[in-house]
């Protein structure tokens, strides 16, 4: 077995603040309060033989053999980041920040409230895209516990060069398979919407669609969780108004669904013109696109947020044309 423990850093973070940031509970404590036990989180077991040493800051299991200090630990359950791979570095660091905004999200009830303000209440949705919150302050803290180098979350764009969060009070959604996070701020000011540098990827919840014969294609993320919210399941995200590439080639496939396009009633027009547009596009390459008309000054979340039923908006749909 790998000595991780001779070479590693000595961290703040103790044994037991790691596993019980994972969900470990410590079932009994020992005199002298320098040893604590519980269920193995490296086998399965109905009887608790993992001991921690809360002085020395080492583990054993009398089940499964395994012992070593916090590093050992976190190797051996596959959370360690490979500093020797930038990619796989760079993809355990965004999962880090995903886990920690989405924690964040039930400690902070401003944005609790902001997202019963735009209509999303539903925690399963909510657990589903995974939402969080950055209250600012303590990302770098957290990050730099797990072994991560400040170089490395500047480089990533999750904190500027003074070590400040960049999505400073921002709604957090992942992009996990485009490798990227996309941020609201909770504030009107200019920078409502923010990316972590680089593609947008696909189509957001593509993948998730279980083979619909039809897609409903609308602009951003709150849209997606209000039609998620209300049974739509068929719902993505173009992350904007214009399909990148590879967005396209989603959408262009041998059995190409019927595309329903769900973009932003503006009241100047922009996003009306940016769905016909985007309908002639999709028609000239052989694909079945209508245009869904929201009254306006709405879009699919705030039509849901202003007392809509799924059956107002079907209606919608029903009476969508080229």
């Amino acid at each position: 077995m790998m000595d991780l423990d001779a070479d590693a850093p000595h961290p703040k973070l103790s044994l037991l603040d790691y596993l019980e940031q994972r969900g470990w509970q410590v079932v009994r404590r020992y005199r002298g309060g320098d040893e604590v036990a519980g269920l193995c989180p490296l086998h399965c077991e109905q009887h608790p033989s993992f001991y921690i040493n809360l002085r020395k800051q080492v583990f054993y299991c009398h089940g499964c053999g395994c012992g070593g200090g916090l590093a050992q630990l976190i190797y051996l359950l596959d959370d360690y980041p490979d500093p020797a791979n930038d990619y796989s570095t760079a993809q355990s660091l965004l999962e880090h920040t995903y886990a920690f905004y989405q924690h964040q999200l039930g400690r902070y009830p401003v944005a609790r409230q902001y997202l019963q303000g735009r209509g999303i209440h539903d925690p399963s949705v909510i657990e589903r895209m995974r939402i969080g919150y950055a209250p600012g302050t303590c990302l770098r803290s957290y990050l730099t516990k797990r072994w991560f180098t400040s170089q490395a979350m500047r480089a990533s764009g999750l904190v500027d060069e003074k070590g400040r969060d960049c999505f400073f009070r921002c709604l957090t959604f992942p992009l996990k398979q485009a490798g990227t996070l996309y941020a609201r701020s909770l504030t009107n000011g200019i920078y409502r919407h923010r990316f972590l540098p680089g593609s947008k990827g696909g189509l957001y919840g593509w993948a998730q669609r279980w083979g619909s014969p039809r897609v409903l294609l609308v602009e951003g993320l709150f849209d997606v969780a209000a039609l998620w919210q209300a049974g739509f399941d068929d719902a993505v995200a173009v992350l904007g108004s214009h399909l990148n590439q590879f967005q396209m080639v989603e959408l262009c496939q041998p059995d190409a669904p019927k595309i329903y396009i769900c973009f932003d009633a503006d009241r100047n027009g922009s996003g009306q013109r940016a769905a016909r547009g985007l309908s002639i596009q999709l028609r000239h390459a052989g694909l079945e696109a209508l245009r869904v008309d929201l009254p306006s000054g709405h879009d699919p979340a705030s039509f849901f947020a202003a007392g809509a039923s799924p059956a107002d908006f079907q209606r919608c749909l029903d009476q969508a044309r080229p």
